[in-house]
């Protein structure tokens, strides 16, 4: 790879992630090449990134060396609480606060030292929250924000804690309350007063749709799951103009796939500057943002949309 260095090896394929997710907060960009066999697990997984950015990506991993990060949220709060417990139990953990981070939503993150990661582990299961029990789950890092701002404005604190699966990506999100506040955070999300329901889903990522495109519209909208059913709900005051934006957008047609959220994003932002709403959608919400991801626009503008994307495709191809 011309004009590009590698600046580490790795044994494995998450710890490689890791360090890649670390350099692309920090702008930095960086490729992961995997020559390891998988029959034999022989070969290796180097990090590259390009020439000119190897001295500050070398400075930026040395940095965390040492350090695993366990936990991350948008909001000070839940990870300040879950840190102070870790603390008490002697695990030396490290709060970092990332900012201007284009795709990623988790400006705090919480760290540990390696060799306390696995004890750890039964903090972030929820095993060893003794005082705290866990109260609601969310697929989303956006929709678990918008219920722990209900929360705090109700003086209820929490406990954010991500799940992972085995390949890093976002499995569910968790929140957690004092028990002495259970019955009180439960009654507060189930009536979400000030709040009003304006569409019922019966896939989610149906109901992501609409989220997205409200959001581009400065409305923060809920999404709430009863039974088989997505819910909608917005602030009250801002029904009329959501049901309005909704009703203009009804049809949305997904038009390609690809294999990361990059990509994705690349193109999105190709359509918008030509005046097509796109929305990005990644079954998996990843914070790594890995893994398969669509690409929907309303129905309407398909055409356009699909032709777009070919002839920058085509033309990038010629230049290659």
């Amino acid at each position: 790879m011309k004009d590009w260095t590698s600046i580490q090896s790795f044994d494995r394929l998450h710890q490689a992630e890791l360090c890649r997710n670390i350099l692309e907060q920090n702008d930095i960009a960086s490729v992961i090449i995997n020559e390891k066999d998988s029959l034999f697990l022989i070969g290796a997984i180097e990090l590259y990134v390009q020439n000119k950015d190897s001295k500050k990506a070398e400075a930026m991993l040395h940095e965390f060396k040492g350090l695993t990060k366990i936990n991350s949220f948008i909001s000070l709060a839940p990870i300040e609480n879950l840190y102070q417990i870790l603390l008490t139990e002697n695990i030396e953990a490290q709060i970092i606060r990332k900012e201007d981070n284009k795709y990623i939503l988790d400006n705090y993150e919480l760290y540990v030292k390696n060799e306390d990661l696995d004890k750890s582990i039964p903090f972030l299961k929820g095993d060893k929250l003794h005082s705290w029990t866990q109260l609601e789950t969310c697929q989303r890092v956006s929709q678990t924000k918008f219920r722990v701002d209900i929360l705090t404005e109700n003086e209820i604190e929490t406990i954010v804690i991500k799940k992972k699966d085995s390949e890093f990506h976002l499995e569910e999100v968790r929140i957690y309350v004092e028990k002495e506040q259970e019955q009180k955070a439960q009654k507060i999300l189930k009536q979400l007063n000030g709040w009003i329901e304006i569409s019922q889903f019966s896939k989610f990522y149906w109901a992501h749709i609409r989220e997205d495109l409200l959001k581009r519209n400065n409305i923060q909208a809920i999404i709430r799951k009863e039974g088989e059913v997505y819910l909608l709900y917005v602030e009250a005051d801002k029904e009329e103009l959501s049901i309005d934006l909704i009703n203009k957008n009804k049809e949305w047609i997904k038009i390609a796939t690809f294999e990361n959220f990059f990509e994705a994003d690349f193109f999105k932002t190709i359509l918008e500057e030509s005046e097509i709403d796109a929305v990005v959608i990644n079954d998996k919400d990843s914070s790594f943002l890995l893994g398969e991801t669509n690409l929907f626009v309303v129905e309407r503008m398909v055409e356009k949309a699909t032709i777009l994307i070919n002839e920058y495709t085509e033309t990038k191809e010629i230049e290659e």
